[in-house]
């Protein structure tokens, strides 16, 4: 597809609340998040499409984009109908996709109904954070649970469709058969971390943000717009972008303010040339607003934050191995936000996967504007057929997936454990000579010693360890949702090193 043909947007005129082919339930329990908050009442609102089989185990679990709703025929439909042709093949398939927690289109979210206020108003800023993609995960399974499905026979989507569809198939190893992963990765990344953080930061630097406790009718439209058009930069490519606009200038000026944003441009703005992408961005930015919430925005670039699928299991390569389903990871050259190298990793660390390798200028959003290629492809692979087309990741990607990176960081974890079993052995030596020059310090110092090898154990996920797939409620095992801790020296916790 070139430039020129590119669509603007994967949504069309929506509006917030659940689609209209969408079905909206309340699960019969409280949703127990990760952060130890329980949701009561969870709203869940959800798209179906073909019938369950009469063994209920034709389902294929779809994920939906950062800022899509669960109405799949608003931007897959190419992928959808009857036949092996298509990726979705309604006379066999039960194609179910669930919303977000914390988006606008119908489950709980902040600007859905808060049960806990006698007034019927909504959670606003209250709504519990963070909430996690295995959090979604979580009620995704309640949600099937609660329809009789016995089965996934495959779990896919993409960006951060490809997250729940990974996390729920290292969730429920036995319930998953296969999955499908567009352009995403097994653990969020610093880079796309940041990506969030500038554009929240857009967000709350609104005057009009108020701590997120601003009028539905009032709120920080500024921000919120602004957010948006830097995401939509990260969405697309140089060339694609470049392609599009070629410097082109608008007939007219710039505008010296934008009333619907109640922004007041700078005085000699209209003085300015008005390039043609300055005016599609700020486009994009006020579509945005009349299609979202804020507050909403922040609470889902949270969810993707706390993606990694190796938290609380262990090594992030050792536990990508342990994830027996057949795979096909779908990986695009251009991307800049998830960049290719990702996916090459998380194809070559799943033990039985594909990758397939969109060659598109279009960048992150290939996985909706390329949609006929990635049709066939994955029907293609549904059927049984090879579609591997694996490529040497770029150098200036490559970082993390290098081998000799790789083998650097697994020689360095390897230091670090024989380090700390040395220092476990020297303490405890040091604890027996005490002892043995004084015996009533005997109990103290071996008790000392024990605790802190539990500790560093915990910390490490050394063998005879054992860290749950999903941690319980104890704090003692509970692991930070974003990043891991730095410790000081005096074992006292110093904040979060990736939040």
């Amino acid at each position: 597809m070139s430039a020129q043909e590119v669509p603007d947007d994967h949504m069309g005129d929506v509006k917030t609340g659940a689609p209209p082919e969408a079905t909206l339930v309340v699960l019969n329990e409280p949703l127990t998040l990760e952060s130890g908050d329980a949701i009561e009442r969870c709203a869940c609102a959800y798209t179906m499409y073909g019938e369950l089989s009469a063994s209920r185990d034709n389902v294929v679990l779809v994920g939906h984009s950062l800022t899509s709703n669960s109405n799949v025929r608003e931007w897959w439909a190419e992928c959808v109908g009857e036949g092996d042709g298509y990726a979705l093949d309604l006379s066999k398939d039960c194609v179910v996709c669930v919303n977000y927690l914390g988006s606008p289109y119908g489950s709980a979210s902040p600007v859905s109904v808060d049960p806990r206020k006698s007034d019927g108003g909504a959670y606003g800023v209250d709504f519990p954070t963070p909430v996690t993609i295995r959090d979604n995960c979580a009620m995704c399974k309640m949600l099937l649970d609660s329809l009789g499905v016995n089965g996934v026979r495959c779990a896919m989507g993409g960006s951060m469709g490809s997250m729940l569809a990974l996390e729920f198939a290292a969730t429920y190893p036995d319930f998953v058969e296969t999955m499908v992963l567009i352009a995403g990765c097994g653990r969020h990344t610093d880079w796309a971390i940041g990506m969030g953080e500038a554009q929240r930061y857009a967000i709350m630097s609104d005057g009009k943000y108020k701590g997120g406790a601003y009028a539905h009718d009032d709120g920080p439209n500024a921000g919120l717009a602004t957010s948006r058009m830097m995401a939509m930069l990260s969405y697309r490519a140089p060339a694609s972008v470049d392609g599009r606009f070629s410097r082109t200038s608008m007939s007219e000026f710039k505008p010296a303010e934008e009333i619907e944003l109640g922004i007041r441009a700078h005085e000699k703005e209209t003085k300015l040339p008005y390039f043609a992408v300055e005016s599609y961005l700020q486009y994009q930015g006020k579509k945005f607003i009349r299609r979202f919430d804020a507050n909403c925005y922040i609470q889902l670039t949270y969810t993707l934050d706390s993606h990694d699928v190796s938290r609380g299991r262990g090594d992030y390569f050792d536990v990508l191995a342990k994830i027996k389903q057949r795979a096909l990871v779908v990986g695009i050259l251009s991307d800049v936000l998830y960049p290719y190298a990702l996916q090459r990793e998380l194809a070559d660390a799943l033990p039985n996967s594909q990758l397939y390798t969109v060659d598109s200028p279009h960048g992150h959003d290939s996985f909706l504007i390329e949609i006929q290629q990635l049709n066939q492809v994955m029907a293609k692979w549904r059927r049984g057929e090879c579609v591997d087309t694996r490529q040497g990741v770029p150098d200036f990607t490559a970082l993390e997936s290098s081998e000799d990176v790789r083998e650097l960081r697994e020689g360095i974890k390897r230091l670090r454990e024989e380090l700390t079993t040395a220092e476990l052995k020297r303490e405890r030596a040091e604890a027996a000579l005490r002892a043995a020059l004084d015996p009533a310090q005997n109990i103290s110092a071996s008790a000392s010693a024990l605790q802190r090898s539990a500790s560093v154990g915990s910390a490490l996920n050394l063998p005879g360890v054992i860290l749950p797939a999903n941690p319980s409620g104890s704090e003692t095992l509970r692991l930070p949702v974003f990043g891991k801790l730095s410790i000081d020296n005096d074992n006292s916790y110093a904040g979060f090193a990736a939040f």
